[in-house]
């Protein structure tokens, strides 16, 4: 249980999910495929501990994580912790931590087929054209 309690503040951030998100898709300077693949290992984390109830005291964390480890096993270039850390508000140290633990926890199983990431892919389309957002 405590790899899971690693991804809970104290306090839920002043930003709301959708603003993170966004900070991260402009900041992180990841693909686009990324925030996809993100969202696929926190299902994963889910599948695997049915008891981690995403909240709002986990959720920026856990986002912020998932997306980084998309991003270093994914993507050509990616940086070092000290930036992301600076991108999400986390200590470097802090974020050591969470990507030690969130790979623990999804048992490093970060490769998606194209099968998988398709239908990810077209469910998160789907999802910002009915909102409006595409």
């Amino acid at each position: 249980a405590s790899c899971l309690m690693a991804f809970h503040g104290a306090q839920a951030p002043d930003i709301d999910i959708e603003d993170y998100l966004m900070r991260i898709s402009k900041y992180y300077l990841c693909t686009d495929s990324c925030l996809v693949l993100g969202l696929i290992y926190v299902d994963r984390l889910l599948a695997k501990r049915p008891d981690f109830e995403v909240c709002n005291l986990n959720v920026h964390r856990l986002i912020a994580t998932s997306i980084m480890c998309a991003a270093k096993f994914h993507d050509d270039t990616s940086w070092a912790n000290s930036y992301y850390g600076k991108v999400v508000g986390i200590t470097t140290c802090e974020l050591n931590w969470l990507e030690k633990e969130f790979l623990h926890l999804v048992r490093w199983s970060l490769h998606v087929p194209l099968d998988e990431y398709n239908e990810y892919a077209g469910r998160v389309l789907a999802g910002a054209q009915s909102s409006g957002m595409s």
